[in-house]
């Protein structure tokens, strides 16, 4: 059988096929030519498409078959598209060899030219399909593509069917980037008329991205989408979209959207701000329709006559509490304190959740939530005995909630063990797998042993749970070995061999594949 027909198999996952491409680049004995496919693809697969084009460029000077070559003209027209260039003579010429391909490579560029055409390329005639003659993987691609092609010649109500079918399609394999895709083009092509409906599909999109993606990579206009949602309906959930688009490594088109989200962050250190003239106007506005203000009416009187030179931002909270804020245009101060008043009511919700759960659970939800985190460098509770301080005070649920109500951050973070952003729930819910067929004594232990480690060893130790929770049930038809110690690590804490070595697998760099050996041998001490 040819490599590439051995290979369909492996990734009809696209880029969920990530540990079977780096065990197959560095033990797999396959041609030069498709090693090279393979690191071109990990490439796009982390949105690094300039360096992907390079690498099909020079890999195309020096390839041994037709259907190397097509496959890498393929993915240049994809990635050269992401990037804002249109080939449209790369794609006449690739329609024009349809009928010299195997049936095999054939459908994969019929989904790729398909794809071409949502961009409103005038071509002589759209490239048809039947698809009755697809592999359910790239027949959910084909409808994605179908449904980006109808979108884009304004055919909604065709486009949202194909949309709906890609997902259906693409959730019985998993492909996760078909997943997440047709949920957030059909959030985003449905925003304008239906904003609440786009609100709750894009946080689906985003739900499923942390699920299946360590990192956004070549989908974090996924996140995007969710921002822009937050926006049109005035969601003062934004806060936790934008404070995790600051927490990620941002690609360059994107750079307006961080900005843009910088905005949104609220700064929990900050409770003294200048009486400005828009302040004074929003205060103003905010307190007219109310008669009963927690604040005095001399005390608002020199607020509003500039007397006042700085605000209290408690002063702030005062007026904004019971009020019904529903616009995020507000200036700063109010912004940011009416976020606290929602964080500590949202705090005090979940503090009584966690008390009517026992304590085994109430270890399992800290744990998930902690090593769900997304950025945790200055993070309270990422020190060693502050986080052994806290764990120890979930024994104790008053003392617990005293202690996390200091900080505005801990009281998020508990918000959080309950009821996270849709990106930190679907980290959360692949840990959870992970975590869960662990017996509470030894993951106690391993939370011992885990608090000890450096923070680096931590988000390591993070990233390969969640990999495992990804990958549990996933079958590529190829059996992948690993060192001993990762078999030993899943036989001591009852986890299933085969999800804990493609968790292994997950790693790209060998180095690293090596400090992850050293850190699963301290803790199964």
């Amino acid at each position: 059988m040819k490599v590439i027909e051995s290979l369909n198999d492996i990734f009809k996952y696209g880029a969920f096929s990530l540990p079977a491409a780096n065990y197959l680049s560095c033990e797999g004995n396959i041609p030069k030519d498709y090693r090279e496919i393979l690191c071109i693809l990990k490439l796009a697969w982390k949105g690094n498409f300039k360096e992907a084009l390079e690498k099909i460029d020079k890999t195309l000077k020096n390839y041994k078959s037709e259907t190397v070559k097509y496959i890498l003209l393929a993915n240049k027209l994809v990635f050269l598209k992401y990037i804002g260039q249109l080939n449209l003579d790369l794609y006449r010429y690739l329609k024009r060899k349809l009928p010299k391909m195997s049936k095999s490579i054939r459908d994969t560029v019929i989904v790729t030219l398909i794809s071409f055409e949502a961009d409103k390329v005038n071509s002589l005639r759209k490239v048809r399909v039947w698809k009755n003659d697809y592999r359910k993987s790239t027949l959910s691609l084909l409808y994605l593509s179908l449904a980006r092609r109808e979108a884009s010649s304004e055919k909604f109500s065709k486009a949202v069917h194909n949309y709906i079918q890609a997902y259906k399609q693409a959730k019985e394999i998993p492909h996760p980037t078909c997943i997440v895709s047709s949920l957030n083009d059909l959030a985003w092509d449905i925003k304008e008329k239906h904003p609440r409906l786009a609100y709750k599909i894009s946080q689906g999109a985003v739900f499923w991205l942390g699920y299946y993606r360590e990192s956004p990579g070549n989908l974090f206009g996924v996140i995007d989408t969710l921002f822009v949602t937050e926006k049109i309906i005035n969601a003062f959930s934004i806060y936790k979209t934008s404070k995790i688009i600051k927490s990620l490594e941002v690609p360059k088109r994107y750079e307006k959207l961080l900005k843009e989200a910088e905005k949104y962050i609220p700064k929990f250190d900050v409770s003294i701000y200048v009486n400005t003239k828009s302040l004074r106007k929003s205060i103003r506005e905010i307190i007219e329709p109310y008669r009963k203000e927690k604040v005095s009416t001399g005390r608002i009187s020199e607020i509003i006559t500039t007397k006042e030179k700085r605000i209290r931002g408690n002063t702030l909270r005062k007026i904004l509490d019971g009020k019904r804020v529903e616009s995020l245009k507000l200036p700063y101060p109010l912004y940011n304190e009416y976020i606290k008043i929602l964080i500590k009511k949202q705090f005090e919700e979940a503090l009584k959740k966690l008390k009517q759960i026992p304590l085994s659970e109430r270890e399992r939800f800290f744990i998930c939530t902690y090593t769900a985190q997304v950025e945790r460098a200055k993070f309270y509770l990422s020190r060693k005995d502050k986080f052994k301080e806290t764990y120890k005070l979930l024994g104790d649920i008053e003392k617990f909630g005293k202690h996390m109500a200091r900080r505005y951050e801990t009281m998020k973070f508990v918000v959080e063990m309950i009821k996270a952003h849709p990106y930190v729930e679907g980290r959360k819910a692949v840990v959870k797998k992970a975590i869960d067929k662990i017996e509470i004594k030894k993951l106690r232990k391993i939370i011992q042993r885990y608090i000890e480690l450096d923070e680096p060893d931590r988000k390591l130790i993070d990233s390969f749970l969640r990999n495992y929770g990804r990958y549990d049930g996933i079958e590529f038809g190829i059996s992948l070995m690993a060192p001993e110690v990762v078999r030993e690590f899943a036989k001591k804490y009852q986890l299933k061999i085969q999800p804990t070595i493609l968790a292994f697998w997950c790693v790209d760099d060998k180095r690293t594949r090596g400090r992850l050996e050293r850190v699963l041998r301290k803790i199964s001490v």
